[in-house]
C-alpha cells in the first residue's frame, strides 16, 4: 500500500495501527487485510467513526479475538479503516472524515457502515477485510463495490473487545474479491473446514423478486438453467402477512432500543456531534418503549421459527436481492434516499432477524451498476453457501 493511499482519511484512520505484522505463519500466510474501526487493538484507541468517541475513550488493553486469529494464521494487517458513525448507517458517508470514493462507481455511494473495509479491498490495497454487519453493513458495501461479502451465522465469530451497536444482530463479516479466499478466511476464523453441498433448489420469494431488475433476474435464470438448478417460487412472506416495510420496522425497533440501552450515556452527552441524519435515528430510537421492544422480540422469534420451518420443508437455499439496485447516486435527494433505505433494510433484515448466514455474489456489467444476488441458508450452513456459490460462478453468474 503506497503512502499516499495510507493518508486518505476517508478510508484509513489516523490513530492507527497502520500495520500489524503476523504473529506466526498459517493458512493465511501471504495475504493482507484491513479491519473496521470498531475492533480493538491493544495500545490503540477505537474510534467508531466519530472524533468525539475517539477523544472520550481510552487506549485499549486487549485485542479483538478476530484480529488475533488472523495474525496467528499468517495474515498481516495494512491498516485500520473508517466506518459510518457508530456503524449506524448503510450509506458509507462520514461528515467528519469524508466519503470514500467507490472504486467501481465513483459517482455513487460506497455503502456502509463498513465503508473503508469495502473500498480498501475494491482498491486492491488489501486482499481481504473485516467489517461488521448489523443491518447490512457488510452486504451492502460489498454489493455497491462489486465484492463478495459474508454475513455469517449470528455469534459465529466472537465480538469480545469490539464496539457493538445492537446485540441481537451484530456480527463480524468478511469482504474479498475472490470466493476461494472468502472461504479460506471463513474456515480459518471458524477453526474448521467442512465440505458443503451444492443446493439442488434455489427459492426466490415473490415479494423479493420484485426488487430484481429484469436484466438481473434474467441473468439469474440463465445461470440456474445452465447449472441445472431448479429456480422455484416461494410466497412465504405474503402467506405470513409480511412485507419489506413490516420487516424493516421490526428490525429497526429492536436495533434502536438496544442502541439506546447500550450507549445512552454517551449519546446523551455527545449525540449532537453525530451526523444530523444519524442523530435523528437516535432520537427516534429514544421513543421506543420496553413494551414495544419485547413485543418486537416475540415477533422476531415467531419469524425465526416460521423461516426455519419453511427452509426445512424446501430443502434448498433462498435467493435474496442484496440491494434493491446498484448504488444510489451521491446526489440522490434525502427523501428518495430515505425511501430507498427503507426498502434496503427490508431486504437486509431477513438475515438479521433470523440470524441466518447470507453470502453476497457480485454481478458485473449490469446497466444499473454494481449489485448482485445473495444466498441465504439455515444457521451454520456457510459451507453449503460456498459450495453453491462456487458452482454458480463456474456456470457463469458473474
Amino acid at each position: 500500500m503506497n503512502e499516499l493511499v495510507s493518508l486518505d482519511k476517508r478510508i484509513y484512520c489516523e490513530q492507527g495501527p497502520h500495520s500489524l505484522v503476523l504473529i506466526k505463519d498459517g493458512e493465511l500466510s501471504g495475504y493482507s487485510f484491513v479491519f473496521k474501526d470498531l475492533f480493538d487493538v491493544a495500545g490503540y484507541k477505537t474510534g467508531a467513526g466519530n472524533p468525539t468517541w475517539l477523544q472520550t475513550h481510552d487506549v485499549v488493553v486487549n485485542t479483538s479475538p478476530v484480529i488475533e486469529a488472523l495474525l496467528k494464521n499468517g495474515a498481516y494487517c495494512v491498516g485500520r479503516v473508517q466506518t459510518d458513525e457508530l456503524a449506524y448507517s448503510l450509506n458509507g458517508q462520514n461528515i467528519h472524515y469524508g466519503t470514500p470514493v467507490n472504486p467501481i462507481s465513483p459517482n455513487c455511494l460506497p455503502g456502509g457502515s463498513s465503508s473503508g473495509s469495502a473500498v480498501a479491498v475494491a482498491n486492491k490495497d488489501a486482499d481481504f477485510s473485516i467489517g461488521t454487519d448489523t443491518g447490512g453493513s457488510v452486504r451492502v458495501p460489498a454489493s455497491y463495490c462489486g465484492l463478495y461479502g459474508l454475513r455469517p451465522t449470528l455469534n459465529k465469530f466472537e465480538l469480545k473487545h469490539c464496539f457493538q451497536l445492537a446485540k441481537s444482530f451484530d456480527t463480524a463479516g468478511i469482504f474479498t474479491r475472490d470466493i476461494l479466499l472468502m472461504e479460506k478466511v471463513f474456515n480459518t476464523l471458524n477453526k474448521t473446514e467442512v465440505n458443503g453441498s451444492v443446493a439442488k433448489s434455489l427459492y426466490l420469494d415473490k415479494s423479493l423478486a420484485k426488487h430484481l431488475s429484469p436484466p438481473r433476474l434474467n441473468r439469474l435464470k440463465v445461470c440456474c438453467k445452465a447449472a441445472g438448478l431448479d429456480l422455484l417460487e416461494s410466497d412465504f412472506l405474503a402467506e405470513n402477512g409480511l412485507n419489506l416495510d413490516v420487516l424493516s420496522l421490526l428490525f429497526r425497533t429492536i436495533q434502536g432500543y438496544e442502541i439506546i440501552q447500550e450507549h445512552d450515556q454517551w449519546l446523551t452527552e455527545h449525540g449532537h456531534t453525530l451526523d444530523p441524519n444519524i442523530y435523528l435515528r437516535v432520537l427516534w430510537s429514544r421513543d421506543i418503549t420496553s413494551e414495544q421492544y419485547y413485543q418486537a422480540k416475540q415477533n422476531q422469534a415467531h419469524f425465526h421459527k416460521q423461516l426455519c420451518k419453511i427452509f426445512k420443508q424446501q430443502e434448498g437455499l433462498w435467493l435474496v436481492p442484496t440491494t434493491p439496485s446498484g448504488p444510489p447516486s451521491l446526489t440522490l435527494a434525502g427523501d428518495e434516499l430515505d425511501q430507498y433505505r427503507s426498502n434496503l433494510m427490508g431486504l437486509t433484515s431477513i438475515a438479521g432477524l433470523s440470524g441466518f448466514p447470507q453470502l453476497h455474489l457480485p454481478m458485473s456489467d449490469l446497466e444499473e451498476g454494481p449489485c448482485g444476488i445473495s444466498l441465504l441458508g439455515l444457521a451454520d450452513s456457510e459451507s453449503d453457501l460456498f459450495a453453491t456459490a462456487k458452482y454458480l460462478i463456474k456456470c457463469g453468474l458473474l
